[in-house]
């Protein structure tokens, strides 16, 4: 979840794209515009995100598995307004 941010900052200054923090704030690039350098950080970035994806997805499966499959009432126990 560090890197997502990280790698997409890097690779937008590689890129030569000007990052600004919420739609407010400039912030400075970190590393000259590389294309090479860009080439390589676009895929890095697209894959973490992909994999972070697959990561919320997998829990989500395991809730719905755990709650209804399993009947252990999961949600009950983790969310406060369900006790």
């Amino acid at each position: 979840m560090i890197l997502i941010p990280v790698t997409g900052y890097l690779y937008s200054s590689a890129a030569g794209v000007q990052v600004v923090y919420l739609g407010v704030l400039p912030l400075p690039k970190l590393i000259d515009t590389n294309r090479t350098l860009a080439a390589v950080l676009k895929p890095v970035h697209i894959y973490l995100n992909y994999t972070l994806l697959a990561a919320v997805a997998g829990h989500l499966l395991a809730v719905v598995k755990h709650q209804w499959v399993d009947r252990q009432r999961l949600l009950a126990r983790m969310l406060p307004f369900g006790r």
